[in-house]
């Protein structure tokens, strides 16, 4: 019911739109039309304005110069003798000849003081100039009392108008004119639907595309209706103006035309949009009420999954805590492991200094008895030295069995491996392995926890010791360095090397070369370093063995 209301007026809708933005598109695009021929008239009055003066003034510095030549005051000069006159004549035609060739000029002619012509560049022709009286002439009159003038007029022999610009002689006995003729100008004017005009003060027209308009009045005043439109400024010479009017009609009717097309195409798609639009409101407004359903059933659905998402994640949660508790029991178990491989060498290292100290006990005793202070004094201060080693290395014992509480903090790279070192010296000495030590700065650090970092370097050169079970002269060199960002310790051996079948399981659980090994020893090494922001690598040596190389952001605070 709602859509048989609605499409009536919809569809009334559409076609005012249609009808709407067509009119509106054809006034649009006439009034951008005749903006832009404005425009163009604008540019185009002012070239021809440019053209004119650059004719003018091309042509009127050629009688100023010729008004110096002294040749010219004697062709015109009733003194001068008739033989000389004519000779001289004769060689001024030719002149003016040339000259007005090359300049351009119409023609080029000489009049005495009383206006009569001497000399001319059309002297050859049958229209010459020569004998002709031009006293009458305004130009003539006011270069005579002023020095220069200057006409716009028809010939009188050629019956072409033209600008006639004149200039007394220095010798004031007569006066050189020059006619500039525009008719190639006027030619170029001639242009479909434009005509040009140049009128003077008065308003009559001098030049003109339109030659049946030439010394007519012209109102300057005028508007024009319609399709053409007029552009007037001033020539730049005397005052004269220059007049562009051009017919645009055929061009504004062709923008009207093409305007009310695209606003017609516009309005066709403005009521496509609308008849879009209302479909899609219908399509929606059933899409809405299914959607409605669906999310209701969704709703109860995911309120299950939730419930559910929930449960998992904390079962989750209690599985990573239990895998880290793992992780940290399994470190702790190696570590207790790595002491119950090294207390026998510990424990030896111990009875010893002990079994000195007893010693040592007797002879202060006896050297106290003798009276001999200094010598028993001397033998507290070696006592003392022997118990703070064993503190030395008990306290060092002690720190790496307990649990490592996991934090870090700023850890110099010497102390581990001097920790390390101590735990394990008994067994290098006992097996006759040389430890060399590394040439790393005392002041190095890593942001570390030194108890997981001192596990990793154990189980490193324990591994090493391992190696060299069956090689002479063996050898463990650690090694260290930074560049700035970074710290790496290195640990390599002297042995047989791992070999290549084994390199790729290297780092694997339960994968181990020992005979009684479970494989976990590097897995515990790599995942510590890791935690600690690192990498643990392994490369073959160059000369046989194995090198292990830790990396570590360097600590600069």
């Amino acid at each position: 019911m709602l859509r048989e209301h609605t499409r009536p007026w919809l569809i009334a809708a559409v076609l005012a739109a249609v009808a709407l933005t067509t009119a509106g598109g054809g006034v649009i695009g006439g009034r951008f039309e005749l903006r832009q021929q404005v425009q163009q008239l604008d540019g185009d009055v002012v070239l021809r304005r440019e053209l004119l003066r650059s004719e003018i003034e091309r042509h009127r510095m050629l009688p100023t110069i010729l008004a110096g030549n002294p040749e010219l005051a004697l062709a015109v000069d009733p003194a001068t003798p008739d033989a000389r006159r004519s000779a001289i004549v004769a060689r001024l035609n030719a002149e003016f000849e040339r000259l007005a060739r090359e300049d351009g000029a119409a023609t080029l002619y000489l009049v005495d003081a009383r206006g009569a012509t001497r000399v001319a560049s059309n002297f050859r022709l049958p229209t010459s100039f020569i004998g002709q009286d031009y006293s009458f002439r305004s130009y003539f009159q006011d270069a005579i009392r002023t020095g220069s003038g200057e006409l716009f007029a028809q010939g009188t022999v050629s019956g072409v108008p033209g600008l006639y610009l004149a200039q007394r002689l220095d010798s004031a006995k007569g006066v050189v004119v020059t006619k500039v003729e525009f008719t190639d100008l006027e030619r170029n004017w001639r242009t479909r639907n434009d005509e040009t005009l140049v009128v003077d003060r008065s308003g009559t027209v001098l030049l003109t595309s339109n030659s049946q308009r030439r010394f007519k009045r012209y109102d300057t005043t005028r508007t024009t209706d319609g399709s053409v439109i007029s552009k007037s400024v001033t020539a730049g010479y005397g005052e004269w103006n220059v007049i562009l009017q051009r017919d645009i009609g055929e061009t504004l009717l062709a923008a009207r035309l093409a305007g009310a097309l695209i606003g017609g195409l516009i309005g066709v798609l403005l009521g496509l949009g609308v008849v879009l639009i209302e479909a899609n409101r219908r399509r929606r407004e059933r899409q809405r009420s299914e959607l409605e359903r669906l999310v209701a059933d969704r709703t109860t659905a995911l309120e299950t999954s939730n419930r559910q998402l929930l449960h998992e994640i904390d079962e989750r949660i209690r599985s990573e805590s239990t895998v880290q508790q793992l992780r940290e029991d399994l470190a702790q178990a190696n570590r207790l492991a790595i002491l119950g491989q090294i207390s026998a060498g510990v424990a030896h290292e111990i009875n010893q200094p002990t079994a000195a100290i007893r010693t040592y006990v007797d002879n202060a005793r006896k050297l106290f008895e003798r009276g001999d202070h200094g010598a028993a004094l001397a033998t507290l201060s070696t006592i003392a030295s022997l118990s703070e080693r064993i503190g030395f290395i008990t306290e060092e014992l002690r720190e790496f069995s307990r649990r490592s509480p996991g934090r870090k903090e700023p850890v110099r790279l010497h102390d581990v491996i001097e920790g390390s070192r101590l735990l394990l010296e008994p067994q290098l000495r006992l097996r006759g392995i040389t430890l060399l030590r590394p040439r790393a700065p005392e002041t190095q650090r890593v942001l570390a926890n030194k108890t997981r970092l001192e596990q990793v370097v154990v189980n490193l050169i324990q591994n090493a010791m391992d190696a060299l079970s069956e090689t002479r002269d063996g050898t463990i060199s650690i090694d260290a360095g930074g560049n700035g960002h970074e710290v790496w310790l290195s640990i390599a051996d002297n042995g047989p090397g791992v070999p290549p079948e084994r390199r790729a399981q290297l780092f694997a659980p339960f994968s181990s070369t020992k005979p009684l090994g479970l494989g976990l020893g590097l897995v515990i090494c790599r995942d510590i370093i890791a935690d600690l922001g690192g990498s643990l690598e392994f490369a073959p040596a160059p000369d046989g063995g194995a090198i292990f190389t830790a990396r570590l952001p360097e600590c600069t605070t």
